[in-house]
């Protein structure tokens, strides 16, 4: 069949793996090059149809859709009879990381098999981290390999690609570019933070024991110029939040190889691509990263400060570096090959403070997030009090951290997960949620903190929650039923575990609501009810209304009459 007649269905079953995140409000540049590669393989954009996993389920909802925002929940059923009009369907999916979404639920396997067995006429082709670790679904025609587009684009164009490094990178950047105009049909455009990757796979040559970048075997570096060509594509599809969030360790970009297999970083390179970048966007609304080995910042600490001094200069404000430590118990570092330790990790915490600790906008403009697995090789009784304690001392030393991910491994592969004492690990960890993230969470977003661009995104009750669009947006909650798919601007009244409590700012009393006004500590319902009755004019009103025990003085710039 001419591929320009191919009628196809693409469907984005979301990605979540440690250097990738596809998930709404996310969009993994896996599904883009794969809508790239069909272009430019001579398919039909006007017949191709795509699809989010979210769309496909009974209700159709998603976060951002007004046409059904009184709640966020999810069917599981499809409209077999309607894809089975197309000739040719294609899932890309993978979660090799579990995760709580806001923003969209992942493709299950049970859907995975529930497509593969129910379809019958058109040709069914599975690609994305998912074949990693699953090779085995009944029902598909084709299983691709991780990477879908280079298959598919093969397959389609009857051409067989040269994988050299230099030659894959070339049509991953021709397919990036071509696919970036994917981003106009997906339902949270244009709130999608677009997933820019640098390099592929773990550049180290002796890997993480349990870490699924281990089983990735084709492998590039993508140039400034192929990265920054690809940002000004999808910025001429009207596209303004970028996370260079698809890598492991974006120190190691363009890194140098001594003979020894260490990689020295190249603040040039870094420096290439974050200006390159800004001069493709001109209206770039975030531009934030994930992956950083701290190690490599306590290696080559000279080189290292340098480029946390160029992200900071172009980055914007809320930016999160993740660091892998995993675990600060030296036996489990030692028998799952994690390359840092915890004075190696403690050290780059102090360095990223220094450097990224500056506060624009509110908040600051890079902070650390420590990555902690359990049921790792080695794991024993002890583990726990390590990893509390070096917690503890970050904290103790008035130093911040932005998130703190605590969560059992994936079991993948051969890797022989060490069961976990479940009562325990849940123990653990609500005493590091009381103990560590509170008042880690009051330390870096303080009582008062003003919030731009929160973009609500679902609600519970009389609460609505939203996130600024970023690497590890924190979860803030706004009492009142605020309309969905907005971009407010609120102020932090209080603190949880893991979320922050705010209220829309400027926060004028003639609009508040009951809700709102209870929000605020030591008001309480009794007090609220009296200022929502009364109405107060002035601070002199409201003091009356509030008596001798509320501390007015603390609160009183809140209040705009």
């Amino acid at each position: 069949m001419d591929n320009s007649k191919i009628k196809t269905l693409l469907i984005d079953g979301y990605l979540d793996e440690p250097s990738c995140l596809g998930v709404p409000p996310y969009i993994s540049p896996h599904i883009r090059y794969t809508y790239g590669a069909l272009l430019t393989a001579g398919l039909n954009p006007e017949k191709i149809t795509y699809r989010t996993i979210d769309q496909l389920r009974d209700d159709h909802s998603y976060p951002g859709d007004k046409k059904n925002s009184e709640d966020n929940s999810r069917g599981n059923q499809f409209n077999y009879e309607w894809m089975e009009g197309f000739d040719l369907v294609i899932i890309i999916a993978g979660t090799t990381v579990p995760g709580h979404y806001l923003g969209g639920k992942p493709i299950s396997l049970a859907e995975l098999k529930r497509l593969g067995e129910k379809l019958f006429y058109p040709q069914k082709v599975l690609g994305g981290p998912i074949t990693l670790v699953k090779r085995d679904i009944n029902g598909f025609d084709h299983i691709c390999s991780e990477l879908a587009a280079l298959d598919l684009y093969q397959i389609m164009s009857k051409e067989e690609i040269n994988t050299s490094p230099e030659n894959l990178a070339r049509f991953i950047g021709e397919w990036a570019r071509a696919g970036a105009e994917l981003t106009r049909l997906h339902p949270g455009y244009p709130n999608l933070v677009c997933e820019i990757e640098t390099f592929r796979g773990c550049p180290r040559s002796n890997h993480c024991a349990f870490c699924s970048e281990r089983l990735k075997k084709i492998t590039y570096t993508r140039t400034p110029e192929q990265v920054i060509e690809e940002v000004r594509a999808l910025a001429t599809a009207g596209n303004h939040y970028y996370r260079l969030g698809c890598q492991t360790d974006l120190l190691s970009y363009q890194a140098s190889c001594r003979k020894s297999g260490e990689l020295i970083p190249s603040p040039e390179a870094l420096k290439r691509l974050y200006s390159g970048i800004r001069e493709a966007d001109p209206d770039l609304k975030v531009l934030h990263l994930d992956n950083i080995n701290p190690a490599g910042i306590v290696r080559y600490e000279p080189e290292s400060r340098q480029i946390l001094e160029t992200i900071t200069r172009y980055n914007t404000p809320g930016d999160v570096a993740a660091f892998g430590l995993e675990s600060a118990d030296p036996v489990v570092l030692r028998k799952n090959n994690i390359e840092t330790d915890a004075e190696g990790t403690l050290q780059a915490v102090r360095i990223l403070n220094e450097i990224g600790g500056k506060r624009e906008k509110g908040v600051p403009l890079l902070l650390p997030g420590l990555n902690f697995l359990h049921g790792l090789l080695g794991e024993r009784a002890e583990t726990m009090f390590y990893n509390y304690e070096f917690l503890k001392k970050i904290l103790d030393q008035g130093l911040m951290l932005r998130r703190i991910n605590i969560r059992q491994v994936v079991r993948l592969d051969k890797y022989p997960v060490v069961n976990v004492d479940h009562g325990k690990f849940i123990s653990y960890k609500e005493r590091i949620n009381k103990e560590i993230n509170k008042p880690m969470l009051q330390r870096v977003f303080p009582t008062g903190t003003i919030l731009e661009n929160v973009l609500t995104e679902t609600r519970e009750g009389k609460i609505s929650y939203g996130r600024q669009l970023g690497s590890y947006p924190i979860l803030v909650g706004i009492p009142g039923r605020l309309d969905l798919n907005e971009f407010v601007t609120v102020r932090v009244v209080d603190h949880g575990y893991r979320s922050i409590t705010a209220l829309p700012w400027p926060f004028k009393l003639k609009n508040t609501s009951l809700e709102q006004l209870t929000s605020i500590p030591g008001i309480g319902e009794k007090r609220a009810r009296s200022i929502f009755l009364n109405q107060p004019d002035s601070l002199a009103e409201l003091r009356k209304l509030l008596g001798p025990g509320f501390p007015l003085e603390k609160w009183q710039d809140w209040f705009i009459f």
